[in-house]
């Protein structure tokens, strides 16, 4: 058994190979879906938390695991993660076990993978301005992710915490050689932003980003805020945007936009497309765009596989992370 921990997965990955697998993965799935149950959910009421646990198979790559993921947002108060668990790789033929990785570290890959394969279907190919609310992980995968398929001009961060949106900032600056600014009000982040990327942890009704706060041509991707009843974008937006999601039932179910903007008839079902049918299509490269896109991502179970499978390759081949024979032995 393989152990694949954070610095380990830094290690194995490789951006563009990542959406690519992605890319391809959707496309098959047309032909032949993937095996992914409902995700059975624990809630943990005093820790005011969560636990998931999402099995899948993927019958054309004959790849088989299970995410096992907690997320308890209090634990930023004791200098924690708010998210851990782990991914489990299981060979098909055999049943054994054969790799573990962090599933954090894999999180922030496959969602910022997943933004960036939408925003490189749905985006001009020409230099664009970036805004990540957030100053978490999945901001910097976020930073990351969408400096790998664009060339960036403005690149601002705005968090509920300046501290923390000024130390990423910082970070960024120099790991990317980009200039990364920390603002102090969401007005000014979202000027002349051309992308906009949400990685929070808003739990409200109300929207952190209202109707007329983005240019007219913007493109979002809402990842945070994963509960029916939390919006990060106003729902009332989506009924002049174009609407994507990465699974149409769980979006429905687990994204409070979709379903408020469902539930207030601002769209209907039929209105929303699966970044699937992105794939399928392969459009032509995008030189221009009109009007708001918006792809939602609230996570599955397949996509946490494609990504596992490649990591896993790519730590063989590298001779990355460490052999376990706890079992055997």
């Amino acid at each position: 058994m393989l152990l694949l921990n954070r610095a380990d997965i830094g290690r194995c990955v490789e951006l563009p190979t990542l959406v690519r697998a992605l890319e391809i993965a959707h496309r098959g799935f047309a032909r032949s879906a993937p095996v992914v149950p409902q995700r059975s959910i624990i809630t943990h009421e005093r820790q005011k938390a969560f636990s998931l646990f999402m099995p899948a198979f993927l019958p054309a790559s004959q790849t088989l695991g299970i995410k096992v993921s907690s997320f308890h947002p209090g634990n930023a108060v004791h200098g924690l993660s708010a998210v851990n668990g782990v991914v489990m790789l299981i060979d098909v033929e055999s049943g054994r076990l054969l790799a573990m990785l962090d599933s954090a570290a894999l999180t922030a890959i496959r969602t910022s993978a997943m933004s960036a394969l939408a925003t490189d279907k749905l985006c001009p190919k020409m230099r664009l301005n970036l805004v990540v609310i957030g100053a978490g992980a999945q901001a910097a995968a976020h930073i990351w992710a969408m400096a790998a398929i664009r060339e960036l001009g403005q690149v601002r961060i705005f968090s509920r915490c300046l501290a923390r949106s000024i130390a990423l900032a910082e970070r960024l600056s120099i790991e990317l050689s980009l200039p990364v600014e920390a603002v102090e009000r969401m007005e000014q982040a979202l000027a002349d932003a051309d992308i906009v990327c949400t990685t929070t942890s808003h739990d409200s009704p109300l929207p952190l980003i209202g109707v007329h706060q983005l240019k007219p041509d913007a493109h979002i991707n809402a990842i945070g805020g994963s509960t029916q009843w939390a919006c990060e974008i106003d729902p009332r937006l989506l009924g002049n945007t174009q609407v994507y999601v990465d699974h149409l039932d769980a979006a429905c179910r687990e994204s409070g936009e979709i379903a408020q903007a469902l539930a207030l008839s601002v769209i209907e079902r039929k209105d929303i497309r699966e970044i699937s049918a992105l794939a399928v299509e392969q459009p032509s490269p995008v030189t221009r765009k009109q009007g708001l896109s918006y792809f939602r991502s609230v996570g599955h179970a397949s996509q946490d596989m494609v990504v596992a499978a490649c990591l896993y390759d790519a730590a063989v081949a590298g001779h990355i992370g460490k052999q376990c024979d706890y079992f055997s032995a």
